[in-house]
């Protein structure tokens, strides 16, 4: 990833970052903020939403910095660069897009202007506004080696060595999501812990424990008959290249761990003796806790444990597809 800094002495009036990567945003703020105002928080005002109130915005624009140079105004997510239906040049004149554009209009050099918004249609006037007054900076994926390269300085940096295949696994499992690869290792880094090389096997009991918190999610849902919820977790971990039948074996055995964990815990023992009897970490057994909580009842999860296992016989003999037969699963347990 290339660096994100700001030349002091060249900022710009307004900025646009636009695009997927909210690391990259984030990073890019941080850096703005830093080159704009230090550690000065009085020439600070932040907005975030789409219900912002533009007027205040304007006042925050039009205020003098107090004791500096400029003040920065942050917008974020405020969606008034997306596209909208029947969209025009012409349909944008008047009503709120007025104050809006008076805003870019009337942008005194003493305050910076910055927008980080997930998308913007390029043939919108605010977006050409923007282009002419200040710069737009896009905040996209990278390529998979760009990501590679930025993995393997991290894991230098901490003094770790690691194979670029072992890199690359990571990236199977995980996806080209920035936040997500910093998470995931600062996990590596923890669980290596003084050892001086990373090991696939390193990165296999990692990942695999973030797959269980999040098939947990996936199951925390499904107590709450969330099927919008379950389904998105499900099309997430298949963006992250789970197979559907992994994802099945998953939810088979976080099934069988709620069952394990509510007989235990009736019989008296605590979550951290239930993890160590199941051989489990406390955090999955606090999230089987979670889940019966939530409303899963003992004869529920018997019953999808018999389901589970009629699916799986069905992907096995091609009665059903892999991906149709555990879509199927999931919305007739989340329903």
């Amino acid at each position: 990833m290339a660096e994100m800094g700001f030349d002091k002495e060249h900022i710009a009036n307004v900025y646009l970052f636009t695009g997927e990567e909210s690391y990259k945003k984030r990073i890019y703020r941080n850096a703005l903020k830093e080159a704009v105002i230090g550690s000065n928080d009085m020439n600070y005002s932040y907005f975030e939403g789409k219900n912002i109130n533009f007027g205040q915005v304007y006042d925050s624009v039009v205020t003098l910095p107090f004791f500096a140079e400029k003040r920065l105004v942050v917008v974020e997510n405020s969606g008034k660069f997306l596209a909208r239906k029947g969209d025009s040049e012409e349909s944008e004149k008047g009503g709120k897009e007025d104050l809006f554009e008076q805003i870019l209009n009337e942008l005194p050099e003493t305050t910076c202007l910055a927008f980080f918004e997930e998308g913007a249609a390029k043939n919108k006037r605010i977006y050409k506004l923007v282009r002419e007054k200040g710069q737009i900076i896009e905040c996209n994926p990278d390529s998979r080696e760009d990501v590679l390269n930025w993995m393997a300085k991290g894991f230098n940096q901490a003094g770790k060595k690691i194979r670029k295949s072992t890199i690359l696994l990571i990236l199977d499992r995980v996806g080209l999501d920035y936040d997500r690869l910093r998470m995931e290792y600062e996990k590596v880094i923890g669980y290596v812990g003084d050892r001086a090389e990373v090991t696939d096997d390193d990165v296999m009991a990692v990942t695999l424990a973030d797959i269980e918190s999040r098939i947990f999610d996936m199951l925390e849902a499904m107590s709450r008959k969330d099927v919008k919820k379950v389904l998105e977790k499900y099309y997430d971990l298949l963006q992250n290249h789970e197979s559907p039948f992994y994802i099945l074996a998953m939810i088979r055995i976080q099934f069988r761990t709620l069952l394990e964990t509510a007989e235990l815990r009736n019989k008296g023992y605590s979550t951290e003796e239930v993890a160590r009897m199941l051989k489990k970490r406390d955090f999955i057994i606090r999230n089987a806790e979670n889940c019966l909580r939530a409303g899963l009842k003992m004869k529920d999860v018997r019953e999808i444990l018999e389901e589970i296992s009629d699916t799986d016989r069905r992907i096995k003999t091609g009665e059903v597809s892999d991906q149709i037969g555990l879509e199927t699963l999931l919305v007739r347990i989340s329903t």
